[in-house]
């Protein structure tokens, strides 16, 4: 039962990520490196569909040769790592040498796979369906011996290239999704030496007539495939879905930074509302659909506000905030953000009264940013988080009013 249900759900990942990687294929049908990458994850979910007792049991009745599952198990074993390795090289190797390198590895996975399936039929290794323990049950059976170690063959020299290839790619790649996704996959390798050097180990100690580690065979091997197939299936898909995450999570950065400027840009338009070219969203559907527009929309309407109000600005009420700022240990960045809607808070509170600074042209609002929007929207965020939130700007408008009200 333990192993129906992990293998189902080892089954379901990878199909997912064949899924998600096919889509992309779809879009690029000519692509050989995507070609590769989907026939590398579809014969990595193939065996857990066949691995698990129920199904296996049910393809060897449906055949009519016991353990014909088994063989399929590893031929599509094979073909994944020759494909994972041949992708790898491709990626990490000099153009000049990939077709050698190619040659090289489809030669020797046609030779191991074609041996198998001579070994497999010379063999006597069909008498009763064995879907969790064929490898230890036959370990001494002629012919059998050979074909496991053979593919256990495979399996590590395949393990041993993907740990070298993929860490000195990702050492070299500047996509930090790729580089992730390739560091997951060394992992994954060694997750899968974890499977395959047990196993080889197991059959030569069996030969000579040491415990075959049975435990270690057919529980503790097969669980370490589990682990590097989930490895494999996150890696080798996280440069697609990983570009994705960041795009999703800079909307919602976005989204979250229209709403904390909201305030800021609502109380200057107020006060000049001929600042505002273009209505704002109606609606959060509206918003979300053209965000980059209203973002920046948003941040030249609040520039166009500041500058409208230079002439309601004190330099006097940038150090008044700071000292109050200072009693409230509020220091750095957020001391200077805290000033500038001090400043903004004051000017608009001068202008709803009349009341015009002489000296209003010596501003010391921030202007580090020299016309660049981006440092502008990271400034204005500041400033507006500030305007809405601090309890500096009440206490810097209410100590104005009564410096008025005195006067």
């Amino acid at each position: 039962m333990l192993f129906n249900v992990v293998y189902g759900m080892l089954s379901l990942i990878t199909w997912s990520a064949f899924a998600f990687k096919l889509r992309d294929l779809a879009r690029d049908r000519h692509n050989k490196e995507l070609q590769r990458l989907c026939l590398a994850i579809a014969t990595f979910a193939a065996p857990f569909g066949f691995a698990a007792p129920a199904v296996y049991t049910r393809v060897d009745a449906l055949v009519g040769t016991p353990n014909i599952t088994s063989l399929i198990i590893y031929t599509t074993v094979d073909i994944c790592l020759t494909s994972f390795v041949a992708l790898l090289v491709s990626w990490s190797s000099a153009q000049s040498k990939v077709r050698l390198h190619h040659r090289l590895i489809l030669g020797y996975a046609i030779a191991s796979v074609t041996t198998n399936w001579v070994l497999f039929f010379l063999g006597d290794g069909t008498d009763t369906s064995h879907p969790l323990d064929f490898d230890v049950h036959y370990a001494k059976s002629a012919y059998i011996w050979e074909f496991l170690l053979v593919h256990q063959t495979l399996f590590t020299v395949s393990m041993i290239g993907l740990i070298h290839l993929c860490w000195r790619y990702s050492k070299i790649i500047d996509e930090p999704w790729l580089r992730r996704g390739l560091r997951i996959v060394t992992v994954g390798a060694v997750a899968g030496l974890g499977y395959s050097l047990p196993k080889a180990m197991s059959l030569i100690c069996g030969n000579l007539g040491i415990s075959p580690l049975a435990f270690v065979n057919s529980v503790v091997a097969p669980m370490f495939a589990s682990v590097s197939a989930a490895l494999f299936a996150v890696g080798f898909t996280m440069p697609a879905w990983g570009v994705g995450l960041d795009r999703a999570t800079a909307r919602i950065s976005d989204y979250r930074t229209f709403h904390r400027r909201y305030p800021l840009w609502l109380a200057i338009t107020r006060a000049f509302p001929e600042v505002v070219l273009v209505a704002p969203p109606a609606s959060r559907r509206e918003l979300v659909g053209d965000l980059r527009f209203f973002l920046g929309r948003q941040v030249i309407e609040i520039l166009d506000g500041e500058m409208r109000l230079r002439s309601h600005l004190d330099t006097d009420i940038s150090r008044m905030t700071r000292e109050i700022a200072a009693k409230q240990n509020i220091t750095g960045d957020e001391a200077v953000a805290v000033a500038e809607a001090a400043q903004i808070a004051a000017a608009l509170q001068a202008r709803s009264t009349g009341h015009d600074v002489s000296d209003g042209h010596g501003t010391d609002l921030d202007d580090a940013a020299n016309g660049d929007l981006d440092k502008e929207s990271a400034r204005l965020t500041q400033v507006a988080v500030a305007f809405s939130t601090s309890t500096v700007i009440p206490a810097v408008l209410k100590r104005l009013q009564s410096a008025t009200t005195d006067a």
